[in-house]
């Protein structure tokens, strides 16, 4: 085997593991805007008065938030993010089916 063909070997496994390490950083970000949403979310869902018209869809709106926060506080990126957005989109479900009822 030559040099050159090893070099240009070595050069794309260097190249693969900074990909690698670049992509496991991006994914491993908190949160932020996710959570947010969720929030945000649940409180068009309250102000449209879901408390009684969809409570059981606000309800566990508001127990997957409770459940991101707490995988948020263990690093658990990934989760909290997965579980914020479920908060969302229930809360976004219990809002419209607030809505509907009026």
């Amino acid at each position: 085997m030559s040099f050159e063909r090893l070099d240009k070997q070595l050069f794309q496994i260097v190249t693969l593991v900074m990909l690698i390490l670049v992509a496991s950083a991006c994914a491993t970000t908190a949160p932020v805007q996710e959570m947010s949403n969720a929030r945000q979310s649940i409180r068009a869902a309250s102000d449209a008065n879901a408390e009684q018209l969809a409570a059981n869809i606000l309800s566990e709106a508001k127990q997957r938030l409770s459940s991101a926060m707490r995988e948020l506080d263990a690093g658990e990126y990934e989760k909290a993010r997965i579980l914020a957005i479920q908060a969302k989109h229930l809360a976004l479900k219990a809002k419209q089916l607030a809505t509907n009822k009026k």
